[in-house]
């Protein structure tokens, strides 16, 4: 247990005192080193700490460092020349935020007086106070006051004021309560509330602190950000530590200022910041109250930008998923921008054309050109399709409802404008195709608006990268090595590329030995993408490695319009070793 006499006026000596954590020394001249506050409206006279202001103010307070807030006791003596009011009182604050007792906060305080001359605990909630508990009325009825306060607050949160008032010999229990709204302290001091003929009428004899520390090991973190062009304000977990006010965007020296919340920081700009950039803002060095050092020492921060229609585009849907597997959306950046996916909602229509069923995205920055898939279960889509990267996935806890046959996905911002949408039906998949069911829809280019179906080797879905129907400009069928070098496989295998100008030509593939006989089939009504290869490792259909020889490779494709493609070309199985 920790024992804070924050500060004791002795009847021998004021010079000789039991003092606060940071030592500061109770003399005529250097009054309260470790506190804080309207230090010039106090002064020692006659054995107290008195209030002496000399200015208009009609509020003055002193604070000091004080964590103490479990299984605490707080006692304070203190004389009123005068019968407390509405207008006229002191406050004991107990726990604090902050050290600026006139300001906004988060703590507990006792007061005593008020218009019907109560002993109150308060709640104050920044600059919103509100009562916990209060004594009966006329408690502290009284031309003059001579009163000690005792207030005891549990590790539950329990609390009970007492008090003694004028000549009574036992302390009477005021008030009672419980409240844990807040469980940390930082600060500890007195306030007083005065009228210009009471500003001297305020005596502190003894006040002290004793109980088990409050112990902050939470990092802060920033909370949110918001911009405009010209201004960006961050707003933090807790209360932080005002004192450091110079940080750095990117290579640029910067001056913060801070709200009286101690958690709002604000940067103004001479020049706009542009839109859809990334700044990079540290923050290195910033601290909490307790001194715990901020969870993230940089911050990306992106200036929103007016998301335009087809700055973020569907380019994949997998709404007729395999037993087992998922629905998911594929959205594309074809901007130039840095967008912020919490900008937009995945939606439907219903039959009436109206928006429905909208699913906000969580906050994600996706750079130009960047693929990203949502979707309620990585591990069920991955399960059936080759997933590149984790990175690339965003999960929601419900993609919107869209039927095996038909439906609508919807892309709109927060201001339920449609950015993107496609109404797709079954019969946009390849006709070929003998089952539509785990087949994906992909766009073909990002300048197109023509779907079909992804192709088979590239296992009917390509979630977070490039479609496998992308139209490519040449038609070209190549073998990028000739010579089969089994030993060295799979570098050393036959490999036959192809580059086609549309999608969906069903394959097929063979190899055959000189005498004609087929000895490897490839591929069988194979549907294709736009781009890909077919390997061959030098053995026959039952896994035989074949022997030293040449071998021809026949490549065979069709699509639904009657397109018909044919190459021939020979290739050589070497020695295995």
């Amino acid at each position: 247990m920790r024992l804070f006499y924050l500060f004791v006026f002795s009847i021998v000596s004021y010079s000789t005192v039991l003092c606060a954590p940071t030592e500061a020394q109770f003399d005529g001249n250097k009054l309260f080193e470790s506190w804080s506050g309207d230090k010039q409206d106090f002064a020692l006279t006659s054995n107290s700490l008195q209030l002496k202001a000399t200015g208009d103010q009609k509020i003055s307070y002193l604070s000091s460092p004080s964590f103490v807030i479990d299984d605490a006791e707080w006692l304070c003596k203190l004389r009123l020349k005068f019968n407390p009011s509405g207008s006229n009182y002191v406050r004991l604050y107990l726990t604090s935020d902050s050290p600026n007792l006139n300001g906004s906060l988060n703590g507990y305080f006792v007061q005593v007086g008020n218009a019907s001359d109560q002993i109150l605990l308060y709640r104050q909630t920044g600059t919103s106070v509100r009562k916990v508990a209060a004594s009966e009325s006329q408690r502290v009825d009284y031309d003059s006051v001579a009163i000690t306060l005792r207030v005891n607050r549990s590790a539950d949160g329990e609390w009970i004021v007492a008090s003694k008032v004028n000549d009574e010999s036992d302390f009477s229990i005021d008030c009672t309560a419980i409240d844990t709204t807040f469980q940390s302290c930082y600060f500890f001091g007195i306030f007083c509330r005065y009228s210009s003929t009471r500003k001297e009428s305020f005596f502190f004899d003894y006040v002290s602190a004793k109980g088990e520390e409050f112990v902050d090991e939470t990092a802060p973190f920033v909370k949110s950000t918001s911009q405009s062009d010209t201004c960006l304000v961050l707003e933090f977990s807790e209360r932080m530590n005002t004192k450091q006010t110079s940080f750095r965007l990117n290579e640029m020296n910067i001056l913060g200022k801070w709200d009286v919340s101690g958690q709002k920081l604000t940067f103004l700009f001479n020049e706009p910041l542009q839109e859809g950039t990334i700044y990079r803002l540290q923050l290195k060095g910033l601290k909490d109250m307790a001194g715990n050092q901020i969870k993230e020492p940089y911050s990306e921060i992106l200036l929103d930008g007016k998301l335009e229609w087809n700055d973020v585009i569907i380019n994949e849907v997998l709404f007729h998923p395999f037993e087992g597997g998922e629905d998911y959306v594929e959205l594309y950046n074809r901007s130039d921008k840095y967008i912020d996916l919490s900008n937009l909602l995945l939606a439907t229509y219903k039959s009436d054309s109206i928006i429905y069923a909208a699913k906000k995205l969580p906050k994600r920055i996706i750079a130009p050109q960047e693929y990203v898939v949502v979707t309620s279960n990585q591990e069920a889509v991955c399960q059936f399709y080759n997933c590149m990267e984790d990175s690339c996935f965003v999960i929601i806890e419900k993609l919107p409802t869209y039927g095996n046959s038909k439906g609508n996905v919807v892309l709109i911002n927060k201001d339920s404008l449609v950015i993107d949408e496609l109404h797709y039906q079954e019969s946009m998949h390849n006709e070929l195709l003998k089952s539509k069911e785990g087949v994906s829809l992909e766009r073909l280019s990002p300048d197109s608006n023509d779907w079909t179906s992804a192709s088979e080797t590239a296992g009917f879905g390509t979630p977070g990268y490039k479609n496998s129907t992308s139209a490519s400009d040449l038609e070209e069928i190549t073998l990028s090595n000739d010579v089969c070098h089994p030993h060295l496989s799979p570098e050393g295998d036959v490999v036959l590329t192809y580059s086609l100008t549309q999608p969906n030509y069903l394959a097929n593939a063979y190899v055959f030995n000189l005498n004609g006989i087929c000895v490897r089939h490839l591929a069988q009504n194979q549907m294709l993408g736009t781009c890909g290869e077919i390997v061959w490792d030098g053995k026959n259909d039952n896994g035989t490695l074949q022997p030293v020889a040449p071998y021809i490779l026949i490549f065979e494709a069709h699509n639904a319009q009657g397109d018909v493609i044919k190459r021939k070309f020979v290739c050589i199985v070497g020695n295995a070793f």
